[in-house]
């Protein structure tokens, strides 16, 4: 019975299948092609470098379908990577204003849009795009991360605190220690303010969230100094070189600084027992280097030669070192005579050392010749490390300072 069903049903199927390829699969292709071959056309342009017929083809396109949404956001970055922000957005806004996108997919082109108005610098519609989407359950985390970008170019820290809570609420990791430069920046406006009390409070936060944070006891120290309390700014100094001796040519001047305000008449003795522990403890080269200036103008001299020598026997040999080896030589009886020459190569090592980046990132490879706690160029923060340990002229002149003061000899 059921074989005499299946022979009588077979002709009417196959009868039917012929008639939807002729006239049901027709008509979904008269309605396809042409949204098919503007975007096909709209490749072809785009493989030929024809960018803004590219552009105005796929936004010309009908529909924006599950498959060729990719694509859009796609071409969007492109523009953006680019440089061609302006392209960009016009992308990301088209898909924006589809009615037929899914939530999932208009909230990712809401993203991208505001990703497009970050790099364009339009911060304001950056901010309300990712406010917007701060809650969604498509991309709550990205936007919160734009919106924490937008609030650090602001310098908004406290909203920047705010957004970094949220994003902890999230799970992510890291963000501990970005929340605590956020309390350090609003310590340093207290402080530049004069409100010690804030600052403190800001720093013991800092510090509270990552204790082995060198800024939070450089923020301490600081207001140690502020208070008069010169001795515990010293000890909260040493504290933060040791936690990270790469950050000594932002630290050893401030230690000689603070010893330069130390009362008595043995402040001299006090930074050399300090320098000594940063060299021999901590290998620190800065600190080497400033404790042989240190002897030679305390006319110590055959120490100062000791620490020249094992500042010479690094490899690569910092050009301070090799700097302070030529004002050496211009001393000795025997190289008198060459005085001009000796002078010569001062000048030019001196212009070498004044050119030369004293910071890197460790986590892009940005160089500078300032310390920033945060990298401007990947934006990450306390990445930046010393890359040769030198004294600048500022330290040079305090020690002069105290040599013409009459402090006694050690």
């Amino acid at each position: 019975m059921i074989n005499d069903w299946f022979w009588l049903l077979l002709p009417i199927a196959a009868a039917s299948g012929w008639w939807l390829a002729r006239y049901g699969v027709q008509e979904d292709c008269k309605e396809q092609e042409p949204s098919l071959d503007r975007y096909l056309e709209g490749v072809r342009y785009l493989l030929d470098d024809r960018t803004d017929d590219a552009l105005h083809a796929f936004i010309e396109m009908v529909e924006v379908d599950h498959e060729t949404f990719e694509t859009h956001v796609i071409l969007g970055r492109l523009f953006r990577r680019r440089g061609e922000v302006d392209r960009a957005i016009r992308i990301h806004q088209n898909l924006v204003a589809r009615p037929t996108l899914s939530p999932a997919h208009r909230a990712q082109a809401l993203c991208e849009l505001g990703e497009d108005f970050l790099i364009a610098g339009v911060l304001d519609r950056a901010e309300a795009v990712f406010r917007e989407l701060a809650d969604s359950p498509h991309q709550a985390v990205p936007a919160l991360k734009g919106l924490r970008q937008v609030y650090e170019t602001q310098r908004e820290w406290e909203r920047a605190i705010e957004v970094g809570d949220r994003l902890k609420a999230h799970g992510l990791a890291h963000e501990d220690q970005r929340i605590a430069h956020y309390h350090c920046e609003l310590a340093q406006i207290a402080l530049a303010k004069g409100d010690w009390q804030a600052a403190g409070d800001r720093a013991e936060r800092a510090q509270a969230m990552v204790p082995r944070l060198s800024r939070a006891l450089l923020i301490q120290s600081e207001i140690a100094a502020r208070r008069g309390a010169i001795r515990e700014a010293i000890t909260l100094g040493r504290d933060a070189v040791a936690l990270t001796p790469q950050l000594a040519p932002l630290l050893v001047p401030r230690l000689e600084c603070l010893h330069q305000q130390l009362p008595g008449d043995n402040r001299l003795a006090q930074l050399e027992e300090v320098l000594d522990d940063l060299a021999r403890n901590l290998g620190i080269t800065m600190a080497r280097i400033a404790l042989m200036r240190l002897y030679r103008r305390t006319q110590r001299l055959d120490a100062a030669l000791a620490e020249l020598g094992m500042i010479l026997a690094q490899r690569p040999v910092p050009t301070s070192g090799l700097l302070e080896a030529v004002r050496w030589m211009k001393i000795l009886p025997a190289v008198q005579q060459y005085s001009t020459e000796f002078a010569a190569f001062e000048k030019a090592l001196a212009d070498q050392l004044g050119s030369q980046h004293l910071y890197q990132c460790v986590n892009c490879g940005y160089q500078g010749r300032a310390h920033v706690w945060q990298c401007p160029s990947c934006r990450r923060w306390d990445t930046l490390r010393g890359l040769d340990f030198d004294i600048d002229q500022s330290t040079e002149a305090a020690e002069e300072a105290l040599i013409q003061e009459g402090t006694p000899k050690p």
